[in-house]
């Protein structure tokens, strides 16, 4: 059998390293009948209860950010505390299934994902990867067949005790790029989930990365009492990607691991280093330091349209801005994956739709200028001020626009649903471009009434890249001044996933026009911003393509070359 260990750190240093230790096979514990025993723990609500029983309100209220990220950070440890129990039995279970259906073609049980990165956070998933024995006397079976094995191995198990089935459900995702057996328990609105993977490398090269570049820990080091600045900085930028909503992979966003990337080509340029060294002595001022370096460089012109592209073995990276703009306004992002080289090379980010982009623009900017708002001087300017004191309300306003970064939005804000029950539809988002794509495109609010996925599609939500599901959707005019929405009059039109921005909130009393909540004002006038600033990107762009050639340099003439006062020749160098 194989036991899950943990090792806590402090509050602050990062979620407790989780590895995965083999033990002897004369352990006489079940791992199902401790799983099964165990209490279940739910989720919390998307936004943890962060406030001053977390050992942090003794500290010197020098900076009120500074003590809003020990407090949340702190809030999480002390929440993924609460669940390792739970998680250690799952595993466990887990591991034990895969031994009895995989008989002698079992190796290993291998930890990936954010636990083994150590940038875990609550509602992350544990991801395993499950590799198999080759030989010839052991047959290679298809990974979707072994999974199935893997999936009644547990089901068994977990039968075996009263009511063990009722907190356990399993979903096997088999038209997948990679098929996934997702094992989840507990209640279905705070359950803990496993991902099972087969013979599954790129994972497992991907957590030794990052320990190599010393972003994250490895198994065998013990847990330091403050984690790096980099693992801080990941495992806050992954806790805004779960707050904010931003699309995963399988809903057409990018990949976790691209944004850890993009955290990682931050932390290491060079006026981040600085910001650390200035911040030395106060780690949360530091992190405070990097989390606005993250989201400044990605939304400045250009910041999101290149290449990043790190050395072998992490110790440099770079990221080449594209150049040529001729065809399409669009940024165009390349991430390659850091562990294939060569013919290997793997681009880790997918082509995003311009909508999706523009969604990923909104956040990006909302996050950066929160964050500028939040730290608006330098620790040298505040250790200058008299008695390094500050204004009990600037202090307060400060920590509000912190804490806006990471404010939470409602679960499915960022997602297309495959139907809409009749007389239930919803207000979104939606931008749509010329054919071609050579076009910013308009913003447009509707109402969607009608959803029809494409023929064969059986996820419960619509994939951002799709353009073959049919949503039926009424269009809208908006008064910017109070977010009052009106229906124009036939205004259906029928769009596709491809489209969709994101869901904004109406209220409507009685007959009378719908009206957008706060969040959905403030989306539709950044987006609208953004949108007036590409055009006239685009609009200098066109101009330079559109002006005549400059005219060749004068060709020099032969003339003999001037006399120095000695009589003889001068050298004159370019």
């Amino acid at each position: 059998m194989v036991g899950m260990q943990f090792s806590d750190a402090d509050a602050g240093a990062g979620i407790p390293l989780v590895k995965i230790v083999s033990e002897k096979q004369g352990t006489q514990t079940n791992p199902s009948s401790q799983i099964v025993q165990q209490k279940v723990v739910p989720l919390p609500s998307k936004n943890i209860q962060i406030s001053k029983e977390h050992g942090v309100s003794d500290l010197p209220a020098t900076h009120a950010c500074e003590v809003f990220l020990m407090e949340m950070l702190a809030a999480m440890d002390q929440h993924m505390q609460q669940l390792r129990e739970t998680q250690q039995g799952l595993v466990a279970t887990v591991e034990l299934a895969c031994r009895q259906a995989l008989g002698v073609s079992f190796a290993r049980l291998v930890l990936v994902g954010s636990a083994a990165l150590r940038v875990e956070t609550p509602g992350s998933d544990i991801g395993v990867a499950c590799f198999t024995r080759r030989g010839d006397n052991i047959k290679a079976g298809l990974p979707v067949d072994a999974l199935r094995k893997i999936y009644c191995a547990l089901l068994a198990l977990v039968n075996q005790y009263p009511n063990g089935s009722q907190n356990l459900n399993m979903e096997l995702i088999e038209d997948a790029r990679v098929p996934i057996l997702r094992v989840l328990w507990g209640p279905a609105d705070g359950s803990i989930a496993v991902d099972v993977s087969l013979d599954q490398h790129r994972p497992v090269d991907h957590v030794r990365w990052f320990q190599n570049v010393g972003a994250a820990p490895t198994p065998s080091a013990p847990p330091p009492m403050v984690a790096p600045l980099v693992t801080l900085t990941l495992r806050c930028v992954k806790w805004w990607l779960r707050q904010r909503q931003i699309p995963r992979t399988k809903e057409g966003g990018l990949p976790t691991i691209a944004w850890l990337l993009m955290a990682v080509h931050v932390c290491s340029l060079p006026e981040t280093h600085q910001q650390a060294l200035l911040n030395g002595t106060r780690p949360m001022a530091a992190l405070l330091a990097s989390l606005a370096a993250f989201f400044l460089n990605y939304t400045t012109q250009g910041g999101f349209d290149g290449v990043l592209k790190f050395a072998p073995h992490g110790s440099s990276s770079e990221f080449k801005r594209n150049k040529d703009k001729s065809r399409s306004p669009w940024p165009e992002l390349s991430i390659l994956d850091p562990t294939r080289e060569g013919v290997e090379s793997l681009d880790l980010a997918p082509r995003l739709p311009p909508a999706t982009q523009l969604l990923f623009a909104h956040e990006l900017r909302r996050a950066s200028r929160r964050l500028q708002e939040a730290s608006p001087h330098t620790l040298r300017d505040q250790e200058n001020t008299v008695d390094n004191k500050q204004d009990p309300l600037q202090s307060t306003d400060m920590r509000r626009r912190l804490e806006e970064v990471f404010k939470p939005l409602p679960e499915g804000d960022n997602s297309l649903p495959i139907s809409v029950l009749e007389g239930k539809g919803f207000a979104a988002l939606f931008l749509w471009s010329d054919s071609d794509g050579s076009g910013v495109g308009n913003l447009e609010l509707g109402l969607v009434e009608r959803i029809t996925p494409r023929p064969g599609w059986s996820a419960p939500f619509l994939h951002r890249s799709d353009n073959r599901s049919e949503l039926q959707v009424r269009l809208c005019d908006i008064d910017e001044r109070n977010g009052k929405c009106t229906p124009r009059k036939k205004s259906t039109v029928f769009l596709c996933p491809c489209h969709f921005i994101c869901r904004v909130h109406a209220d409507r009393e009685g007959r009378g026009p719908w009206t957008l909540n706060a969040e959905g004002q403030d989306r539709v006038k950044a987006m609208k911003t953004y949108l007036v600033e590409m055009r006239g990107r685009q609009h200098q762009l066109e101009e330079v393509a559109a002006a005549p050639p400059a005219p060749p340099p004068p060709v020099a003439s032969a003339v003999a070359p001037p006399q120095s006062p000695n009589g003889g020749n001068t050298t004159h160098r370019l």
